[in-house]
C-alpha cells in the first residue's frame, strides 16, 4: 500500500489539531518503556514486548502528528513515515515494521517471547524513542 491509499481509505488523516497531542503521546512513550522494563525485571517478557512495542507506536505517532495527521492503523503509520520523513527514521521503520508484526503473534496468536528477544525490542524502543526527539526538536 502507498501513502496515497493510506490517505484515500481514510487509514491516516489530515489533522490541523494533531500537533497538540504531540507531547502526550511522547509521554505516554516513555511510561511503555518503563513498564517493559519493569516487566522484563520480573521475567514478563511477552509484557515486556507489548510495552516496548507500544512505546515505539507512541513515539512514531508524535511524527505523524508533527505532519498534521492521525492514524488509524499501525501499518499504514509506518507507511506515512516513509513518505514524510528521510534520514534516520526511515532506517528504522524495517525493524518497526517487524516488531508491529511480532506483537501482533504475542496479542493475537499467543506466540511466546523469549529474554533476548525482549531485550532487544527494548532496546530498540530506547533508540526510536530517542531519535524521535531528536527530529522533533530539530523541527521546532
Amino acid at each position: 500500500m502507498r501513502f496515497e491509499e493510506c490517505l484515500e481509505r481514510g487509514l491516516i488523516k489530515s489533522d490541523p489539531q494533531a500537533s497538540r497531542r504531540i507531547e502526550s503521546s511522547l509521554e505516554a512513550a516513555g511510561r511503555f518503556l518503563r513498564s517493559a522494563e519493569r516487566n522484563l525485571e520480573i521475567e514478563k517478557c511477552e509484557m515486556a514486548e507489548i510495552a516496548a512495542y507500544n512505546s515505539t507506536f507512541h513515539s512514531a505517532r508524535s511524527l505523524l502528528f508533527a505532519r498534521g495527521y492521525v492514524e488509524r492503523s499501525h501499518y499504514c503509520l509506518g507507511i506515512a513515515l516513509r513518505s514524510l520523513y528521510g534520514g534516520k527514521i526511515v532506517d528504522l521503520l524495517k525493524t518497526l515494521d517487524k516488531l508491529r508484526l511480532s506483537r501482533h503473534n504475542v496479542v493475537y496468536g499467543g506466540a511466546l517471547v523469549g529474554r533476548e528477544e525482549a531485550e532487544f525490542v527494548i532496546k530498540f524502543a530506547k533508540e526510536f524513542f530517542d531519535v524521535v526527539k531528536i527530529v522533533l526538536s530539530a523541527a521546532v
